[in-house]
């Protein structure tokens, strides 16, 4: 694909700029952009992916050896990353993901 800026005249002795640009290089910056896009979008509303407490099953108090401060979507003191609402420390929901070592 070949993309031409400057004069449309037919006059060969005028200078014309010419851009090259592959349809490999046209669709990396596409994707590059889309990416972009949908990350601006991710940072600019983290509340749209959370989950009501109702729909995660949660409750207020362990299950077995698991809590909401041993998970690690639980960000003290009180909040959760894929929950919505207040989150007690001592709490539990089914997205419980036990925090690495």
């Amino acid at each position: 694909m070949r993309l031409e800026l400057g004069n449309c005249g037919n006059d060969d002795r005028q200078a014309s700029a010419s851009l090259t640009v592959s349809r490999r290089q046209l669709l990396n910056r596409a994707i590059i952009a889309a990416v972009g896009g949908l990350a601006v979008l991710g940072i600019a509303s983290p509340a749209l992916a959370k989950m009501t407490q109702q729909a995660a099953g949660y409750q207020t108090s362990p299950k077995n050896d698991q809590k909401c401060s041993g998970c690690a979507l639980f960000k003290a003191p009180s909040t959760c990353i894929m929950i919505d609402g207040t989150i007690s420390p001592d709490g539990w929901c089914r997205v419980f993901t036990k925090k690495s070592s």
